[in-house]
């Protein structure tokens, strides 16, 4: 499908709302005698999945049962359920009810096969009155060929009965493709793929542009799964929606099951489609937040509504769908056999692709940055994996020279703001020919989109025009009744104007908090703020802020993009900021502790010995090791000519800067600093020394080198905890 932008600068503040594109579709169902009672069965739950699948409340279903007219008495075609609109749940039910009257001819009925007359009667039906435009749709169901040898209509001659017929499908496919009518066949069994072939073909061949799944094509199958399937399938494309992969499970007898399936971020309307076979089965849906959703009404942004819980088939309409996985679960109840249970997603976005110019009134021979991007109902589409299989385009056309393409790609380069966001961007130099109207038609083609056409018109800058403009408004994240801040930034050569500020195809819950604004001579510049509603929905805001100039024109523009967030509750943010502050410890406290114990193995003692002489230059009289994990100072005293350990009285010594080492005496003064190798004079006439194991490769300044059984690798304080 594609979707043609067209953003007129003198149109209302905010399109209104998009919507699918309805459909007007009739279900042809073969009756004749050659089917069996399996076939009537799966015919009807066919027709069910078209009635009840449907997306556009506005679409109309006609479903035509059809055999052959053999005689007195006898109708080629009966109509089950005559055109009747999709509107209200009440509609679908009656839709998915009246198909039960489809049924497997006798002879007496006319149980031969009489595809000309099922064909003329789909046109006939189509040639209704239509104020809507509607699609016009036929689906051919059928298990055999043409065979209307009894039918006196189709001439006297039995034998020529059957090219008279083909003769009249011919003339009835030339009418369908003149009235844009598309033919898809489904057939199944011993059906004749080659004739359903020129059915598909003889009618309208191009209901979505270049899409070539959405091209109408003739499928023979053989199981009433793959008619489900099929059927579905040919239904998405023929109305240029999007499906999803169908989700099959067993359900045994009470028993519970669950069917995940995905609608996509694009998705603006869906149908979850659920084949459960028997009526007894009960259906549940789970939104991917894991709430279950009404059956009927609203809830959040999204509206619901179920047709067919007494049938075989069973339909979910949503629009405005939330994203992601549902979750649909099936319950059967003691004494239903055991049934294979399907469901299906069938998805359409009605979407609008908004267009921008970096310079609303170029002037020839300038370049121009033209920027697409799309939007649903409610915010705009950044996510690169929902846009994935569009394509984007734009072309310039106006007076004065010949229509020009623009490259549009999102890669970040050139015009493209940057990669990934959903804008599409490209450059384009006016003609130096231009001399008057301008426009810019851009498009979006793929799979499930579904837009409308409004293209952007404006005109060449003259000599009189002499204001430039330009919007400045970053991206945002606010909660409900929020704002986001924004400037104008004015370059006036002339008079001061008066120039209005106006939203396009911004939710109703958005306001500005300037409408107009006295741009004076020269440069100059003017804040805004886009005001978020208190009411404001959770989720993207799009659509453009423009600037007006007296006469209406678009002088400047730029995209909206605000995401609105609900506040943080008070619990939810009370945990966050313990979590930080839990990481905050994780991170500190191990580095706390590894500062403590390099500061504890700096003032460790333990490999300091001490020595006592009565004269420098003497072999000592004594010797003492500093003790291990005491702390960063010990005590001792001189008793008898020895050094004797004490606890709290007596000399204090401690290590100090490189190989220094403090010696406070008894009365709390301090000695000249301790080095190896130079000993100090202490009271009594003796002299302290000391020697440092923890200088590595020194030779001891006193006596022989003895082993030394260092101490520094035994346990410390606090390296428990690392």
């Amino acid at each position: 499908m594609t979707a043609a932008v067209v953003l007129l600068p003198t149109a209302a503040s905010a399109s209104q709302p998009s919507d699918v594109k309805p459909v007007r579709v009739v279900v042809l169902v073969d009756e004749s005698g050659s089917l069996s009672g399996p076939d009537v069965a799966r015919e009807r739950a066919a027709s069910q999945l078209i009635a009840l699948s449907e997306l556009s409340p506005q679409s109309q279903v006609a479903v035509v049962g059809f055999g052959s007219s053999n005689g007195p008495g006898q109708a080629a075609v009966d109509i089950a359920c005559p055109l009747t609109g999709v509107q209200t749940a009440q509609d679908r039910e009656s839709l998915s009810r009246c198909v039960d009257k489809l049924r497997r001819r006798n002879s007496d009925e006319g149980g031969d096969t009489d595809h000309a007359a099922a064909l003329e009667q789909a046109l006939d039906i189509m040639n209704t009155p239509d104020d809507q435009q509607r699609a016009k749709i036929v689906f051919l169901l059928t298990d055999g060929v043409l065979d209307v040898r009894n039918s006196p209509q189709y001439g006297a001659d039995a034998q020529a009965r059957n090219r008279n017929a083909r003769a009249q499908i011919d003339r009835s496919l030339r009418d369908a493709e003149k009235a844009r009518v598309q033919i898809w066949p489904l057939g199944f069994g011993s059906a004749d793929k080659t004739s359903l072939d020129a059915f598909a073909a003889g009618g309208w061949r191009q209901p979505c542009g270049d899409q070539e799944t959405a091209t109408p094509r003739a499928r023979v199958v053989a199981s009433s799964a793959d008619v489900e399937r099929s059927l579905l399938e040919a239904f998405a494309y023929a109305r240029c929606a999007g499906i999803e992969q169908s989700v099959t499970d067993s359900l045994e007898p009470n028993a519970t099951v669950d069917l995940q399936v995905n609608i996509p971020v694009i998705a603006t309307d869906g149908s979850i489609v659920v084949v459960k076979r028997d009526r007894r089965i009960r259906v549940a849906y789970f939104d991917p937040d894991g709430n279950q959703v009404p059956k009927q009404g609203e809830q959040n942004d999204s509206t619901f509504q179920v047709a067919g819980e007494a049938g075989p088939v069973e339909s979910l309409r949503i629009r405005n769908p939330l994203p992601g996985k549902w979750r649909v679960q099936l319950t059967s109840p003691p004494g239903v056999s055991r049934q294979d249970v399907s469901a299906t997603v069938v998805w359409q976005g009605a979407l609008r692709a908004s267009i921008s110019l970096s310079n609303p009134r170029p002037r020839p021979g300038e370049q121009v940055a033209v920027r697409l991007r799309l939007q649903t109902r409610t915010g705009t589409i950044t996510d690169p994996a929902a846009l994935e299989g569009l394509r984007f385009t734009a072309r310039m056309s106006g007076d004065g020279f010949q229509e020009l393409p623009v490259d549009l790609r999102d890669t970040g380069d050139g015009p493209d703001r940057a990669q990934g966001d959903g804008e599409y961007s490209g450059q384009v130099t006016i003609p130096a020919s231009a001399t008057g109207a301008l426009s810019f038609l851009g498009k979006v083609t793929g799979p499930g989109v579904a837009g409308d056409e409004r293209p952007y018109a404006t005109r060449v800058a003259g000599p009189a025009d002499r204001l430039r403009a330009q919007v400045q408004l970053d991206a945002a994240t606010v909660e409900p009744g929020g704002e986001v801040s924004g400037t104008v930034r004015v370059t006036n050569d002339a008079e001061p104007a008066q120039l209005t500020l106006r939203l396009v195809d911004v939710p109703g819950t958005v306001s500005l908090s300037v409408q107009r604004f006295q741009a004076a001579a020269g440069t100059s510049e003017h804040g805004l703020k886009l005001r978020i509603g208190a009411d404001a929905p959770k989720g993207p805001v799009g659509g453009s802020v423009q600037v007006l100039d007296a006469t209406g024109q678009v002088v400047a523009e730029e995209f909206v993009d605000v995401d609105v967030q609900p506040p943080t509750p008070l619990w939810q943010r009370l945990l966050q900021a313990l979590l930080i502050l839990l990481l905050i410890l994780a991170v500190a406290l191990p580095l706390l502790l590894l500062r403590r114990r390099a500061r504890m193995r700096a003032a460790d003692p333990s490999e300091l010995t001490f020595y006592l002489f009565e004269r420098p230059g003497e072999p000592y009289v004594s010797k003492m090791q500093a003790p291990l994990g005491e702390g960063p100072e010990f005590t001792f005293e001189i008793s008898a000519g020895r050094l004797v350990r004490t606890f709290g009285t007596g000399y204090t010594a401690r290590r100090g800067g490189g190989q220094t080492v403090l010696v406070r005496d008894p009365s709390g003064q301090e000695l000249e600093p301790l080095r190896p190798g130079r000993p100090i004079p202490l009271p009594g006439g003796v002299f302290l020394g000391v020697d440092d194991a923890r200088v590595k490769g020194a030779e001891p300044a006193y006596g022989s080198r003895e082993p030394y059984q260092s101490r520094t690798h035994r346990p410390m304080p606090g390296d428990d905890l690392l």
